[in-house]
């Protein structure tokens, strides 16, 4: 059973990594022109991969993988003011499958809505903050929450280094908060703490 979810998880991150690589390669065959980059909605996309652990009531670790397509939108497209301002602030989306690797195979998947700010302090080296929540649902049977759907708060920082002027890779560090805000019950919650890594390109 073991070797299965290894196999599986190895596909998912084989998956990720052709997109990732066929989104580097088109970002650096079409060079920007500003004007079609204007209208794009979307000016960031990225895969994150990431490993979690918390603690769950059967005196167990919680780990989920962390398997995330990130969608940024810059919101100087909606706000003229923000073009005044070095720093970048960004409304994003987070589709996500997260297989569960221990205490047994479970998964969790949802999409994470929040709001990212990121300000250069080099060239290449750009920090930043994060936060945002959004539905989900989870396999996991635990006396400290009910399983099916929940919501999951997130926080989180980090940075992006430049390797070309329009992609990145970003490490960073996340805490995650599950729970249904009283829908079910038992319903005390599951909090994790992530690292990530993952690679971004801008448009």
């Amino acid at each position: 059973m073991k070797n299965s979810n290894f196999m599986r998880l190895a596909v998912l991150v084989a998956i990720l990594a052709v997109i990732v690589l066929s989104t580097g390669v088109y970002a650096e065959e079409t060079s920007p022109d500003p004007s079609s980059t204007h209208d794009r909605l979307f000016t960031e996309s990225g895969v994150i991969l990431g490993y979690g652990t918390g603690d769950i009531a059967e005196n167990k670790h919680y780990e989920p993988i962390l398997l995330i397509w990130h969608l940024g939108i810059d919101l100087k497209k909606f706000f003229p003011e923000l073009e005044k301002h070095k720093g970048r602030v960004s409304f994003y989306l987070e589709p996500q499958i997260n297989p569960v690797v221990n205490p047994e195979t479970d998964f969790e998947c949802g999409i994470g809505l929040g709001f990212k700010y990121m300000y250069p302090v080099t060239e290449r080296l750009s920090p930043y903050i994060m936060g945002g929540i959004g539905p989900h649902y989870i396999s996991v049977v635990t006396d400290d929450q009910a399983n099916g759907f929940i919501f999951a708060d997130t926080i989180g920082a980090g940075f992006y280094y430049f390797i070309t002027e329009n992609s990145a890779i970003n490490l960073g560090y996340r805490f995650r908060h599950m729970s249904n805000a009283g829908l079910a019950h038992p319903n005390s919650g599951i909090d994790t703490h992530s690292g990530t890594i993952g690679y971004s390109v801008f448009f």
